[in-house]
């Protein structure tokens, strides 16, 4: 089963994507599975609203789409009260956009919402990327605090951050996950060396990226058939100690 690990399905700007041109894109690409996260509005303001939508959206999907949902931690004691409502209505990933969101993952700020998340064992997926919010040192300086809670290290600090890497590979931290979207495909093996397979997750970032062909570019460094931890099975892992 091939899962695509980051999707939004959205109405602005650069996500303007629908879920019947998803499920179509999903089809075309021989993709069986994918998580979608609420647009950036939602992420950034409303929370409680772009959570039920996207519950909707994955309740009517006959399984193929999976939740996530967004909770901005400026909520402060509301936060986790909008993440347990969430997960309650099926959400099985917490996604945080420090840029959007207007915080730094080392704020102490993002503390309690990472323990609600921690207490569900909802993995937390953190953007990060071309801006000062989202250094990837960031997200590991939180993963180092709270080793409790499983984070997913999105797009592994693609593009001004890739040369964190390395050094954060080397740490093996036993709770941190990275994801691939918008990563050199010609990477991914290097990266494997350096972090272990068990710790990769593929994801194309719809509709900002290609679903078809980000995953044709993958496979022809990392093919599919042999490592199909990285296309679904680590994402799976984790899914599943979820608790609501």
């Amino acid at each position: 089963m091939i899962i695509d690990g980051h999707c939004t399905c959205g109405t602005e700007r650069e996500t303007r994507l629908g879920p019947p041109e998803l499920l179509d894109q999903m089809t075309q690409a021989g993709i069986d599975r994918a998580m979608i996260a609420p647009e950036d509005r939602e992420l950034a303001l409303f929370n409680a609203d772009g959570n039920e939508r996207i519950a909707r959206i994955a309740e009517r999907s006959e399984g193929r789409l999976i939740a996530a949902c967004g909770v901005n931690p400026w909520h402060g004691t509301e936060a986790a009260r909008f993440l347990t409502a969430a997960v309650d209505r099926g959400a099985r990933l917490l996604v945080l956009a420090p840029a959007l969101q207007g915080f730094s993952p080392c704020d102490r700020l993002v503390d309690p919402l990472i323990e609600a998340a921690a207490a569900h064992r909802l993995p937390v997926y953190i953007h990060t990327g071309p801006h000062s919010m989202g250094a990837p040192t960031q997200v590991v300086m939180l993963a180092m605090r709270h080793p409790n809670a499983n984070f997913i290290l999105a797009h592994c600090g693609s593009t001004d951050y890739g040369w964190d890497m390395p050094t954060i590979f080397e740490l093996k931290l036993p709770n941190l996950y990275f994801e691939l979207s918008f990563v050199r495909p010609w990477n991914v093996p290097n990266y494997a060396k350096l972090a272990a397979e068990s710790r990769l997750i593929f994801a194309s970032s719809s509709p900002r990226n290609d679903m078809r062909f980000e995953l044709q570019q993958f496979a022809k460094w990392w093919p599919i058939a042999e490592h199909p931890a990285t296309y679904g099975g680590n994402l799976e892992r984790l899914l599943a100690e979820v608790a609501r």
